[in-house]
């Protein structure tokens, strides 16, 4: 993508390297670039000899990458197209390791989408470092939330390394954080539970300075005594706020509460 859409293009030779290293990329390996840009990732990720598809949803960019590349391109397919309304299905089956610069704008909606995809195993991608530190954030700080928790239930996410705004052109205001997020075989979270245990975060989470007990208590009409009752049993005190609540222990309430 383009400047004009948000994105600031890597030139930090030695970041570019060590995130072909955490992709693991290599011959026989299918990489899925996302915002290829120009390039600087993508020439890369076809040195180690991988198999590239990059997504690129600038007209311009998407035809100039090839010549940007420069070299053997014979592994490299360019898809022109908003990741975001791509029919994910068209890209085979996988498993896809993906590597994305990814705008500050649309970062979030596009590891959603991600996550909800099953046909990749591991992503290195790289955030807003405020972004960043929500979704690798554990119970009991400012940072932990619905986004950590949307990780969770699907994938394990790790911090990798901060990126400095001169690493980019344009360089950005903020800085920059690389995260590996790697898919779970199995979600924590069942299909089945999915309703309720988000019903209950949202709740909770909509005011997060409160007790969790007695938000959810008035809003699921639960009496005290239920409340309190279903915090015990899933290893919490009732005056816990949501910033502190685990996610099997989220788990937990969800059964108990709904």
């Amino acid at each position: 993508m383009g400047a004009r859409l948000g994105q600031h293009f890597l030139r930090d030779e030695g970041a570019r390297d060590a995130i072909a290293e955490l992709s693991g990329a290599g011959p026989g390996v299918a990489v899925l670039e996302i915002g290829p840009g120009r390039a600087a990732l993508t020439g890369r990720l076809l040195a180690t000899g991988a198999d590239v598809t990059a997504i690129e949803l600038d007209e311009n960019l998407a035809a100039k990458l090839p010549a940007a590349v420069g070299g053997d391109v014979s592994r490299l397919t360019i898809v022109n197209e908003d990741f975001l309304r791509l029919d994910l299905r068209t890209l085979g089956p996988g498993p896809w390791r993906i590597v994305a610069n990814l705008p500050y704008a649309v970062g979030t909606p596009i590891l959603q989408r991600i996550l909800e995809w099953d046909a990749w195993d591991q992503a290195v991608l790289m955030f807003q470092k405020e972004v960043a530190d929500r979704i690798t954030a554990s119970p009991g700080g400012a940072d932990y939330g619905l986004l950590a928790l949307s990780v969770l239930a699907r994938a394990d996410a790790a911090a990798a390394f901060d990126i400095p705004p001169s690493a980019f052109t344009p360089p950005p205001a903020v800085d920059s954080a690389v995260v590996v997020v790697t898919r779970r075989a199995e979600p924590r979270l069942p299909a089945a539970e999915e309703k309720a245990f988000w019903r209950l975060a949202k709740i909770a989470f909509a005011q997060r300075r409160k007790m969790a007990a007695g938000v959810l208590s008035k809003a699921l009409g639960k009496t005290k005594a239920e409340t309190e009752a279903a915090f015990a049993a899933a290893g919490l005190d009732a005056s816990v706020r949501p910033e502190r609540i685990p996610f099997e222990a989220w788990r937990a309430l969800a059964r108990a509460l709904t």
